[in-house]
């Protein structure tokens, strides 16, 4: 291997919040770091979660020896119930990450090869890979960057980081394996730039601690507070506010559970047994003693906190004095159903704490000056930008270039678009097809775009089915035909438009001769261009039209 071609596949999470997935290939032998999911677009209707279109795996030609995992959170792990029983690869990860993956396999009926990925400094052998995990602070236990050592220098992948001076278990990000990683000769740095636009360095995650006890020492009403599910850390902080008030805690949301079931279980959750309490049981508790942690901080409507919000939730009740804390942020195009989840919570009478009033959150992504100095420590030859919005990378890559990165060394290339390294320098590779696969609410189907084009079309256009009789014997249409709306009629077209519509339909048919009427496909097709033409001339519009032609 003396003049080696290192390639970088995208297949999510570059140009993209979520969904992340890099394959790493050195010559035709490649590794993948995460799988993740994303969350649907606007007008993806019905769509629940997206996950990597990994169709293009195949043509690529490579021989991939296995999966190596940063973290599990949803946006790093969330694929693998729908993509590892296709690929059927072995997976690496720490601890957390593990327990994580084999509860979400376990739902998936699936059993996967998992093996511990070590963060002291041992190499680990991933085929014909050696890879290197170093600690790193994100939120979420036990989240590692990840090191592939290659004949050229090594490359690391960042994954979700942030240097927190003082971390809650008392993990710090290994700055010096950085360093000493630097000194070796850092080929590239493929480096999270979710907070590049952001200026400074992020806040602690304990920082948060004392104005989560502060707001719930004020309530005289019982408490729920909601965060995302994985984020362990902030989760005791919010159990240690509560128990610092004399409250009992419950939890209300199947995920939350789980995963308090599993960080217990691993010795990584303080929380006593005698300050449980199961969240169907709290009616005898005086409401001063009881704090509740929720899902459902982003608005879901089949999360804890939105049926808590609207009194749908067993036993729960909000009301007068009650204080509803979000310890998170808003994902970018929640703001609105979030705004609407606070107005359910106020309809019950009680009032909602946000991190914009409050020290209430902090982020566990890297701000500017904290990416800077992951660069100053690795003094990479080559800078990669991946994990954002594509303004997110060009911020990252000019980080990069006020950090003594040349221009020329510092490479822009989003989903689909491949990264080639050799000996003489870096360059963009040919393009490969890495769309998303489409799951809807049933968790586990697939659903293709001209599905949901077609929700896409009924959503905003609405629906038009025609009914058209045709006598089978003597070939002409009888009486009227029906054409029948949904989400089609407003105060501009009334009903009778739609009947002069059935009445010209039928003058249109009668011109037709019996052999056309005959042929049933032909005849449905026709009723279908005539009603989209007669739609787009009369309303301006472009409605589905299901036809149905019955013979009598």
């Amino acid at each position: 291997m003396t003049n080696p071609v290192i390639r970088c596949f995208p297949f999510g999470g570059v140009g993209e919040f979520g969904k992340n997935m890099m394959v790493y290939a050195i010559d035709d032998e490649a590794i993948i770091v995460d799988i993740g999911m994303g969350f649907p677009e606007p007008g993806q209707h019905g769509i629940n979660i997206t996950i990597p279109d990994i169709s293009a795996l195949d043509e690529l030609g490579l021989k991939i020896h296995g999966i190596v995992l940063t973290h599990g959170h949803e946006d790093h792990i969330g694929g693998l119930p729908f993509l590892l029983p296709r690929l059927k690869l072995p997976v690496w990860g720490t601890p957390i990450t593990l327990a994580l993956v084999k509860h979400k396999m376990d739902e998936a009926k699936f059993k996967p090869e998992l093996h511990p990925l070590p963060d002291d400094g041992t190499l680990t052998q991933v085929g014909s890979f050696q890879v290197e995990a170093i600690p790193v602070t994100h939120s979420i236990m036990d989240a590692v960057s990840i090191a592939i050592h290659t004949p050229l220098g090594a490359i690391i992948h960042t994954g979700d980081f942030k240097f927190d001076p003082s971390p809650i278990d008392g993990r710090h990000t290994a700055l010096h394996r950085f360093a000493r990683l630097g000194d070796e000769g850092v080929l590239m740095l493929c480096s999270d730039s979710t907070n590049a636009t952001a200026s400074g360095s992020s806040a602690s995650e304990g920082s948060v601690g004392a104005p989560l006890k502060q707001a719930v020492s004020q309530c005289s009403g019982k408490v729920v507070v909601s965060t995302f599910s994985s984020n362990m850390f902030r989760i005791q902080q919010i159990i240690d506010a509560g128990l610092a008030n004399g409250r009992k805690i419950a939890f209300a949301g199947r995920s939350l559970e789980k995963n308090v079931e599993i960080t217990k279980l691993m010795g990584r959750l303080n929380l006593p047994d005698n300050q449980v309490v199961d969240v169907k049981k709290t009616e005898g508790i005086p409401d001063q003693e009881l704090l509740i942690i929720a899902t459902g901080s982003q608005g879901e409507w089949r999360a804890a906190l939105s049926r808590i919000a609207q009194n749908h939730f067993p036993t729960l009740r909000l009301g007068v004095g009650d204080l509803v804390i979000f310890s998170s942020s808003s994902i970018p195009g929640n703001e609105r159903v979030i705004a609407g989840l606070y107005n359910h919570i106020y309809r019950r009478g009680a009032r909602v704490l946000h991190s914009r009033q409050a020290h209430l959150h902090v982020s566990g992504h890297a701000n500017a000056h904290e990416l800077k100095t992951m660069v100053q420590l690795t003094r990479p030859k080559y800078m990669y930008p991946v994990h954002g919005e594509y303004r997110n990378l060009v911020e990252h890559q000019y980080l990069a270039i006020a950090t003594n990165v040349p221009y020329e060394n510092t490479i822009i290339a989003e989903n689909g678009h491949s990264v080639e390294v050799t000996a003489e320098g870096i360059k963009h590779g040919p393009d490969f097809h890495a769309g998303a696969v489409f799951v809807d609410d049933s968790g586990r189907d697939e659903v293709n775009y001209a599905v949901l084009k077609d929700r896409r079309a009924l959503a905003e256009e609405g629906m038009i089915t025609v009914v058209v009789l045709i006598d089978q014997h003597e070939g002409h249409v009888i009486g009227t035909p029906e054409l029948l709306t949904r989400g089609v009629l407003n105060h501009e077209f009334s009903e009778e438009t739609f009947d002069e519509a059935a009445a010209s339909l039928r003058v249109y048919l009668e011109t037709f001769d019996q052999e056309t009427l005959a042929d049933m496909d032909a005849a449905r097709e026709e009723v279908r261009l005539w009603v989209r033409r007669w739609c787009k001339r009369k309303l301006g519009r472009r409605p589905m039209v299901v036809t149905t032609i019955l013979e009598v």
